[in-house]
Order: C-alpha cells, then sequence, then structure tokens
C-alpha cells in the first residue's frame, strides 16, 4: 500500500511554525473572484476613512487572518496596509489554567469553542504597541512586516512566512477541511 505522508507536527511537538510544517503552495481557483472581492473591500474601507467632515469608528483589523497554536505568527495580510494609513499594533495573549490541547489545525471552530468551555477562566492579556505608519514610498508588504515583526517580538514569538491561505491549502491537501 502507497505511504501517507503524516499531518504536519503540532505545537506539542515543538514545531517553531504557527500551525505546523507545511510547503509554500500556489494561488489556488479563483483567484480573480478573490482579488475582485479584496478590492471591493478595500474600496468599502478607503471609503470609511475618508469621509470628510463626519466621525467614523477605527477599524478594528486580525491581520493574520486565522488563529494559530501560539507558536508564531502567521504572515500579516497586506489589505490594512495598503490603506496607507497609520495602524495601532495590539499584542493579544490569552492564558488559560488547565492544559488542554487546541489543535487549530485540524480543529473545527465549534471543536474550539468548546474545549473553551472546559475552562474554568481564561486570561487576556492585551498590550497597545507604538503605532506604525507606512514610511514614504514603503509597499504594504513591507508596513505588514514591521508591524508583524513587533507584536512578534512584543509575544516572543516568531513572524514566520506563513499565512492563513497557506493553513487553508494544507488543510484541503490533508482533507482537514
Amino acid at each position: 500500500a502507497p505511504q501517507q505522508t503524516p499531518p504536519p507536527a503540532s505545537h506539542a511537538s515543538g514545531s517553531t511554525e504557527p500551525f505546523g510544517r507545511a510547503a509554500r503552495v500556489p494561488s489556488a481557483p479563483g483567484a480573480r473572484r478573490e482579488r475582485e472581492g479584496r478590492a471591493a473591500v478595500e474600496g468599502a474601507l478607503r471609503r470609511h476613512l475618508r469621509r470628510e467632515g463626519e466621525p467614523h469608528e477605527p477599524l478594528l483589523i486580525f491581520p493574520e487572518g486565522s488563529i494559530t497554536n501560539g507558536a508564531g505568527l502567521m504572515r500579516f495580510a497586506r489589505g490594512a496596509f495598503r490603506l496607507g494609513e497609520e495602524v495601532q499594533p495590539v499584542a493579544l495573549r490569552v492564558t488559560c489554567p488547565l492544559p488542554l490541547a487546541h489543535d487549530t489545525l485540524t480543529s473545527s471552530l465549534p471543536r474550539n469553542f468548546a474545549r473553551a468551555l472546559f475552562q474554568p477562566w481564561h486570561v487576556a492579556e492585551v498590550t497597545l504597541l507604538p503605532a506604525v505608519a507606512p514610511a514614504p514610498a514603503e509597499a504594504a508588504e513591507e508596513t505588514a512586516a514591521r508591524t508583524a515583526a513587533l507584536i512578534a517580538a512584543e509575544l516572543g514569538v516568531p513572524a514566520t512566512r506563513w499565512s492563513s491561505a497557506d493553513k487553508a491549502e494544507l488543510k484541503r491537501r490533508y482533507g482537514l477541511l
């Protein structure tokens, strides 16, 4: 029988990747539709931020786009950084008293939620870091990487090259979706 590749390592096995080991994957089908959708969202965000004389609510964006096992920070999506606005980085640490293993690669949202319910309490520590403004002629990717490095340093984890799209592709390859 052909040998199957084992699933990626989890945080418990000492992996330094945020969701185990993975390889860079090519763009998925439907990339054009995804780009068009992202352009529409970016346009709506620009209109929200550029309203003259009207107060607007600040935007809360999670640029990783997914949860991890805490071993590293996933590469930030550049969308929010394309706006060319100053961002307020926030480092978020969540700790729980019981050592219930979280396997974010194979666990569904309901399963992660159920695990959280077995904890008697959670402690969330929020650290506001210095604001990051894009440097003149700096690409959105560079601003995103600079911001990720600042947060990763505060959390004491590496800023990895893996993205939420890589995580989704890995889950698809191993039939974990």
